[in-house]
């Protein structure tokens, strides 16, 4: 073989070698590339759903504390509508005329368990009604109204006593006793969105 075959074989392995050492590098490139690229996309997607979970969380937590804040102002106008309906019924009875007032009396001083003197206390709105002679109607063997000479400041309604004894049968007070069922049955009347 000549020289010139032999350096012609030479060049020819060269660029053979050459041609697949530049493959392997292009190929290694674009895996590394490639690799690189996955990685990438990976830790941003890593990186993506850690702030969508802060956003989701922070978002429920601020909707939580809205509703929160919303309910509690909606039972608040809930109580105070429900607390002027109660007043509302307190002025109504007391604006009852004579035979209806009277009617809600006669229960209060049929429930009297007080025995002896009993001094009935009224409002002064009430003193053309409520008279010596009503009362007596109701006075019997154990006890006996006498209409007291004191008046009490509340919206209708009478207290009673009987020496250092005293029962408290004012509409306002009897209202406020009984305002928690009230509340409970006018609920039912007034439904409020829940939140």
């Amino acid at each position: 073989m000549s020289l010139e075959a032999i350096l012609s074989k030479i060049e020819k392995d060269a660029d053979h070698r050459a041609g697949a050492i530049l493959e392997n590098a292009e190929n290694e490139r674009r895996k590394a590339l490639e690799e690189h690229e996955t990685r990438l996309e990976e830790e941003f997607r890593r990186e993506a759903e850690k702030i969508r979970s802060r956003v989701d969380e922070s978002l429920q937590k601020k909707e939580y504390h809205v509703r929160r804040e919303a309910s509690r102002k909606l039972m608040n106008a809930r109580r105070s509508m429900m607390d002027r309906a109660v007043d509302q019924a307190v002025d109504n009875i007391s604006a009852y005329g004579d035979e209806k007032y009277l009617g809600l009396v006669s229960a209060l001083l049929r429930g009297c368990d007080l025995k002896g003197e009993v001094q009935v206390i009224i409002s002064p709105a009430d003193e053309h009604r409520i008279t010596a002679e009503f009362l007596g109607e109701y006075s019997g063997r154990d006890r006996t109204f006498v209409l007291s000479r004191e008046r009490h400041g509340e919206k209708g309604g009478v207290i009673f006593r009987s020496g250092d004894i005293s029962q408290n049968g004012t509409f306002p007070l009897i209202a406020e006793l009984a305002h928690e069922e009230l509340v409970m049955e006018l609920s039912g009347l007034v439904p409020l969105e829940k939140v």
